[in-house]
């Protein structure tokens, strides 16, 4: 565990008007370990938020593939795992490390401040951060190190805890945070969180106080409502869940209502400084398309959410997809099919023709731009939505669509959990996302349609599908499809990792068991596993725990081994 747990202490970062091009320039190592017990956590903080956000791509990627969101283009090989899901513990192995190298850079904030003293708010921040990351982690892997990381060379082996203790004190973290931003400031200047510490919310100037503690508050809180939907029907856990939903807010305003998204000065002038997810599925700085990009296609699984083959959605699909609105001729699984675009594949299809991927991936669809760029003049980009925005774009933590879908389960009846009209919340996630998918890198909506509109022609064009037309439902069953079904839709190459565990969770988006048809699963043709829906049910720890952390990682679990919330096959 040298590498994962021994603390890492950021010292290279200088935190002035340039501490964004700081902390994003790769060529200046800040995670390089030092004696340096001097460094301020007011340093740390801002790298542990970037960290953060850059492990978010590895979590996409996992559920892009196992989710149906991307399949294999053709012209490529070396596929493996990622069509059989037999993963060995060298897939998605980022994930954990990933994860914990954000992790240790929390823990020194914490470790270097209190509950009370002048630096509250960024002990507040850290540790609704890092329950952040734990929440994402134990949904990934169930037991994880908790109690006995950040310990150092203390103990360079810590314990995996249960799954439900990590998850009850990550709550209890969550909830100590919020008290700490309910309380003023101290009267000191080292309390204030300036801007450049604060890449997610802004920090806690004195004309941005109020909307920092409201902020940070609102994305613990939405943490907390995941953590307590997703453990609900766990036996283990079910009494905690009942005993800690009266800490819920009891209206919307106290959970996120816009998308929570970490923006440390990306730039486009630097291929370093790009946002990860352009640096995977787009051109670097010479303009020359990237691997990612040229090597994934869409699935027609995900395009029938938009095509017409479940639900009709072109506007989102113009958005988000290069080619959508021509025809093309897909050939999938042995049969020529055409329908509206972008060319796709279904996963573990490798017969000849099978088709490539396009210049820049195609989830940059360069719209609205009257032509679809390429190479640098695209890295340079201001005026694109969808998912792969610019070079500049930020990267989100959790969608204020996801926030609206979770309210919107939390309040039906049979879940109780917080009060609400669940029609309104599903009807406010749909907007959030087309919200969401309408911005520019900037954040500007820039849709030439409004919103308001853009979900009242999808409601009118979809009305008699019970997965749009929430109010034609008549049983919380079919709503809970209708909620997760949009939030799949919602998270689509975005937070994919979401889409695959509310599919353990619930099964929906509904499929097919063990059919092959490209619309009926998102399974991939070569699946190995015996599983009735032919699908992984998790991913393994990775190499280095069996490596380091032999007496304490879990043995026996298995890519079939289901995830403590995974709905019963």
């Amino acid at each position: 565990m040298r590498k994962i747990f021994n603390i890492l202490i950021v010292g290279a970062v200088i935190l002035s008007s340039s501490a964004c091009k700081k902390f994003l320039d790769v060529n200046e190592n800040p995670n390089n370990p030092t004696t340096d017990n001097q460094v301020s956590p007011t340093l740390v903080l801002p790298q542990a938020i970037v960290t953060s956000a850059a492990a978010m791509n590895n979590y996409d990627n996992v559920g892009a593939w196992t989710a149906g969101y991307k399949a294999n283009a053709g012209g490529y090989g070396g596929w493996g795992t990622v069509w059989t899901y037999d993963f060995t513990t060298g897939d998605y192995a980022s994930v954990f490390t990933g994860t914990f190298d954000a992790i240790n850079q929390l823990n020194y904030v914490i470790n270097n401040s209190t509950a009370s003293g002048p630096l509250k708010y960024h002990h507040a921040v850290a540790k609704i951060m890092r329950s952040f990351l734990y929440q994402k982690l134990v949904d990934q892997y169930g037991d994880v190190p908790y109690s006995e990381v950040g310990k150092g060379l203390d103990n360079l082996a810590p314990k995996y805890d249960k799954y439900s203790d990590v998850y009850q004190a990550v709550f209890a973290d969550l909830t100590a945070a919020i008290d700490v931003l309910n309380t003023a400031p101290v009267t000191n200047v080292t309390t204030t969180v300036s801007a450049g510490q604060d890449p997610l919310f802004g920090g806690s100037a004195t004309a941005n106080l109020a909307n920092f503690q409201t902020k940070w508050k609102q994305f613990a809180n939405t943490i907390r409502l995941k953590m307590l939907i997703r453990a609900r029907n766990v036996s283990t856990l079910s009494a905690w869940v009942s005993t800690s939903k009266a800490s819920l807010p009891t209206t919307s305003a106290g959970y996120l209502t816009d998308d929570a998204i970490v923006q440390p000065g990306y730039t486009s002038s630097n291929a370093n400084q790009f946002n990860p997810r352009w640096s995977v599925y787009a051109w670097n700085n010479a303009g020359a398309s990237l691997g990612s990009g040229l090597s994934n296609v869409p699935t027609p699984w995900i395009l029938s959410f938009y095509n017409g083959g479940k639900l009709s959605d072109d506007v989102r699909g113009q958005m988000i997809y290069a080619s959508y609105g021509t025809n093309v001729n897909n050939n999938i699984n042995g049969n020529t099919i055409t329908f509206v675009g972008p060319s796709t594949n279904q996963l573990g299809y490798d017969t000849e023709p099978v088709k490539r991927g396009v210049a820049g991936s195609y989830w940059y669809s360069g719209k609205p731009r009257s032509s679809r760029p390429t190479g640098t003049d695209a890295n340079a980009a201001t005026d694109v939505a969808g998912v792969l925005k610019g070079a500049t774009m930020g990267t989100v933590l959790i969608l204020a669509a996801e926030s609206y879908f979770l309210q919107a389960e939390a309040a039906l009846p049979s879940v109780n959990l917080v009060a609400g009209n669940s029609s309104n919340l599903f009807d406010s996630g749909i907007s959030a996302s087309y919200n969401y998918l309408g911005k520019n890198a900037a954040g500007t909506y820039i849709w030439a349609t409004p919103v308001t509109t853009l979900v009242t022609n999808y409601k009118a064009a979809n009305a008699t599908k019970l997965t749009v037309n929430f109010g034609a439902t008549t049983t919380d069953e079919q709503k809970l499809e209708a909620i997760i079904t949009q939030k799949y839709i919602a998270v689509n190459m975005i937070t994919s990792d979401e889409g695959w565990n509310e599919y353990r969770r619930t099964g929906y988006p509904r499929i097919v068991n063990g059919a092959t048809g490209q619309l009926e699963t998102f399974a991939s043709i070569k699946s190995a596993k015996a599983t009735a829906d032919k699908l992984p049910t998790r991913i393994l720890y990775p190499a280095i725990e069996f490596q380091v952390n032999t007496e304490n990682v879990p043995k026996g679990v298995t890519t079939t081994t289901p995830i403590f919330y995974a709905k019963p096959l």
